[in-house]
């Protein structure tokens, strides 16, 4: 009994020491550190730290060290190189993924001392001069990809052809320093680019909408059960981000789990729809899953990654500076990061020629164009932005005639600025008041002989200084016993449905105003219709002197019947119109068989309905009338009309 109990004993010491002491302790994490915030001089290579450590209570190598631009990279333009000799360390570098491979250079792990002193060495650079934003350098020793502002590990899994229900379970089996994964929940656009776009292949995620069609949520992970997409938009939603490629998700054969879209398919790193199996073939075929660490409720505080950023100076504001005229201008700009702002005259130039915030431009007459650049210990490169200093011209009234205005009539005044699109104004007195009216010309009613306008001009807040005076001037009217023109002048349709008149071009034309059978309301209308038979008086007014003159114009007419009854109302059938322009030589009426039945009297009133002292009855009558038209030439003129007897 004594040996039994002393085994048992025994025993139990032994196992509490095993757990406690090593002999079944497992791999503690390594602890690393990085500081090396920075300020970058594009084109220029930067150190990605100013410190870096790795402790490790259990171990002194590491298989493989990775530094990646997690954050704000650039493929194509950004580059982590390692500088310097170390003949223990190889690198590799993918561009794909933004990441920096350090290894031993022999079969053996790399020591941690030598990593260290190779990190310490690593520089990045961007070959754009104008590199922008912030870039994040992460540090880890397992393959995961780690994105600082999440805190949290991404892992890209091959594994050609698997289902996104096997997929989720396998993920959620995996492990990274004791940090549990799923599916990778991806709500941000920093962590769709290192997930998706700068992972090292394309897979499935944790997002579903098997549950409600449409609705699409996070299954997996801290992020289970909440949606982030629905009836088509962010809007609403939990966690209002997503990025599907172009036209997804499109639910084509029921298509109810996310999947990062294969390389060359649409937006790189872009989701579409699958089915839980995917395609058999091509590039709709799952290739793989992608696991995310971290978040989880019993996750254990690791130090495991550290990350480092550098940013580049960048000008913040910029305000421009207009002036009317020839002067001087302040111009200012403000940059981040406590940086200096440089001032050029040009884009490339290499000499600044002001430093500080604000800047007086010396005396300009044109409009310059300065650059203002964020700089930083002298940093010379970098992008530029402009600063304009505007010079408006100031406009001028380059014309602006006197003008006469016959009385009667309002008058316009027309004015014209330096630039066509000047606005000008027009004023009644020499300063001050409010515009009586803006534009290229003012109408209006005289209301005493002369009064006297005030103009300027006003072009993208500059007006003219002095007002320019034009004078209104009303002269009366008097009459000229001669006329400009002529019947030669005029064009003439008569007899006709629409009797007209139409004042042709002639000599001086723009310098009258017209009026058909009226002194007043003269202008400049050259064409009248719809005009009785009958003498018409075309008045013409000079508009320099306002000197009117007339011409009589006959509109020829041929009534159409005539009432003989005595009462004084178309008692006589005669030619409307005739004056002494018009020659008329003769005039026959013939009854309806052809008679001659009377030759009206060329100086009496007309025909009075009487053949041979007789009266003759109701009928249709005929005429035929010669003469000579107001132009000379010769006519006849024929038709019937009725004698209509009451």
């Amino acid at each position: 009994m004594y040996f039994k109990k002393y085994s048992i004993l025994f025993l139990l010491l032994l196992a509490f020491f095993i757990s406690n002491y090593g002999w079944a302790q497992t791999d503690a994490a390594p602890t690393i550190t990085a500081t090396g915030d920075q300020i970058y001089c594009p084109l220029t290579p930067i150190n990605v730290v100013t410190f870096f450590d790795i402790t490790d209570p259990d171990d002194t190598t590491v298989a493989t060290f990775f530094i990646q631009i997690s954050e704000g990279y650039k493929n194509g333009e950004d580059k982590l190189t390692l500088l310097g000799s170390h003949p223990n360390i190889t690198t590799s570098w993918s561009a794909g993924e933004g990441k920096l491979t350090l290894k031993s250079s022999s079969a053996a792990e790399a020591t941690y001392i030598d990593i260290i002193a190779a990190v310490k060495e690593v520089v990045f650079e961007s070959s754009s001069p104008t590199v922008f934003g912030e870039k994040k350098f992460s540090f880890t020793i397992g393959d995961a990809n780690y994105l600082p502002s999440t805190g949290h590990f991404y892992e890209y899994v091959e594994d050609t052809g698997i289902t996104w229900t096997n997929a989720k379970t396998a993920a959620a089996s995996r492990t990274y320093f004791g940090l549990k994964g799923y599916l990778a929940t991806i709500t941000s656009a920093e962590e769709a680019k290192l997930s998706g776009e700068q992972a090292a292949g394309a897979g499935w995620i944790g997002g579903s909408d098997a549950e409600t069609e449409g609705t699409w949520k996070w299954v997996t992970g801290p992020e289970a059960g909440k949606t982030f997409y629905k009836n088509g938009t962010t809007n609403g939603t939990d966690i209002p981000f997503a990025f599907w490629n172009t036209g997804e998700p499109n639910n084509l054969e029921n298509e109810d789990y996310a999947h990062v879209t294969a390389p060359g398919v649409g937006i790189l790193g872009s989701w579409n729809d699958l089915s839980n199996t995917g395609a058999a073939t091509g590039n709709y075929q799952p290739r793989g899953y992608i696991v995310e660490y971290g978040g989880t409720p019993g996750d254990p505080i690791l130090n495991l990654s550290a990350s480092t950023t550098i940013s580049v100076a960048a000008i913040t504001t910029t305000t421009p500076a207009t002036i009317c005229g020839a002067g001087t201008l302040n111009l200012s700009a403000t940059a981040t990061n406590g940086a200096t702002v440089l001032w050029f005259d040009s884009l490339t130039s290499t000499t600044p020629i002001f430093s500080g915030t604000n800047f007086t431009t010396p005396l300009l007459s044109a409009t310059t164009t300065y650059y203002v650049l964020a700089s930083v210990n002298g940093c010379l490169t970098g992008n530029r932005k402009p600063v304009i200093a505007t010079i408006y011209a100031i406009p001028t009234i380059i014309s602006a005639p006197d003008v006469t205005v016959c009385e009667g009539n309002s008058g316009t005044i027309n004015a014209m600025a330096s630039s066509a699109t000047a606005i000008i104004n027009w004023y009644g007195t020499p300063t001050g008041g409010i515009p009586l009216e803006t534009g290229n010309s003012l109408t209006v009613m005289p209301t005493s002989t002369i009064t006297t306008y005030y103009i300027d001009a006003t072009e993208n807040g500059c007006t003219t200084p002095t007002r320019t005076a034009v004078k209104m001037e009303v002269l009366g009217n008097t009459i000229s016993l001669t006329s400009p023109i002529t019947l030669n002048d005029i064009a003439i349709i008569d007899d006709s449905n629409n009797n007209s008149i139409t004042i042709n071009n002639f000599p001086g034309f723009n310098n009258y105003d017209f009026n058909l059978n009226s002194f007043e309301e003269f202008g400049n209308e050259t064409y009248f219709e719809h005009l009785e038979p009958g003498i018409h008086f075309l008045y013409l007014r000079n508009k320099t002197n306002c000197e009117i003159s007339k011409l009589d114009i006959a509109i020829l007419g041929f009534p159409k019947f005539f009432t003989p009854n005595g009462d004084g109302q178309n008692d006589t059938w005669k030619v409307l119109g005739n004056n002494n322009n018009i020659q008329i030589s003769a005039i026959y009426i013939f009854d309806r068989f052809g008679k001659l039945v009377a030759e009206v009297d060329l100086t009496g009133d007309g025909w009075d309905g009487f053949y041979n002292g007789e009266r003759l009855p109701t009928s249709d009558y005929w005429y035929l009338v010669k003469y000579l038209d107001q132009y000379g030439d010769y006519r006849e003129k024929r038709g019937n009309f009725s004698l209509i007897r009451r």
